[in-house]
């Protein structure tokens, strides 16, 4: 078996943005290019890939072909795709990377907060700070705010859950980083396109069957996937795990959906 590397190049206004694909080669004899363009053919005459073609008015490109063909499609024409969603940038050597501002909290201090924090209100907060924070409601939750920004999202997801155990704190959470992950995507489409989130069933994804709701790039006629964000936006397991009124998010962030 062999390692493959493609990388796809798609114009945007004045950028150029580079997506790199890896694959594993099964069949050694193969041309990795041609085998892609076999099995690209080969999938679009299948139930599945002619609904994927019609839907995206009759296109099918890397980007298609990387969300949609399934690796136990692939396995039969000697490869298969490989989940790396590496992207090629070219980057100044000099730049810093990290500043002081970066800092973040000891891990002694995270274990603190993550014991008392959250938890006794005011009182811990000021031992935390080591300074008298008002007993104010919007100024501690303002304080609050900021301290869980410093988070990693799912760590903070997790501490919501084991120590304010309430599903309200969680899902809200969640909720801000599926608007970021929208706010996001929608920056990198062009201004003569709109972002258009559609649902889809039992996507293979490293191996496994996902569903959920996948960002799409339209440009009045047809619909075609964005490099950048290949997996889904959220899940319908987190949609059921954190309660979340998907839909109403979308209309309130005024996006065309579909699903």
């Amino acid at each position: 078996m062999r390692k493959e590397f493609i990388t796809a190049t798609e114009v945007r206004g004045t950028e150029t943005y580079s997506t790199i694909y890896a694959f594993n080669i099964y069949d050694e004899s193969i041309d990795l290019q041609e085998a892609v363009k076999k099995a690209a053919a080969a999938y679009i005459n299948t139930d599945a890939g002619y609904k994927v073609y019609q839907h995206n008015c009759q296109c099918f490109n890397w980007g298609d072909f990387f969300l949609y063909v399934p690796n136990s499609f692939l396995k039969l024409f000697g490869f298969e795709k490989e989940f790396s969603d590496i992207t090629q940038a070219d980057v100044n050597f000099d730049e810093q990377l990290a500043s002081e501002q970066d800092l973040k909290f000891s891990d002694e201090k995270w274990a603190i907060l993550k014991k008392e924090l959250f938890m006794n209100g005011t009182e811990s907060l000021t031992d935390f700070i080591g300074d008298k924070v008002p007993d104010d409601n919007d100024t501690v939750d303002n304080l609050l705010d900021q301290i869980a920004e410093q988070m990693p999202d799912e760590e903070l997801y997790k501490f919501y859950e084991k120590y304010c155990l309430e599903q309200q704190l969680a899902s809200k959470w969640k909720t801000q980083q599926l608007i970021r992950r929208i706010n996001d995507v929608a920056a990198l489409i062009p201004s003569s396109e709109e972002l258009e989130l559609d649902h889809f069933d039992d996507i293979e994804i490293n191996g496994e069957d996902v569903s959920g709701w996948f960002a799409l790039s339209c440009n009045g006629s047809c619909t075609h996937t964005i490099n950048e964000f290949l997996k889904p936006i959220i899940t319908d397991d987190e949609i059921e795990k954190y309660d979340i009124d998907v839909r109403k998010i979308f209309d309130d962030l005024h996006v065309v959906y579909c699903g």
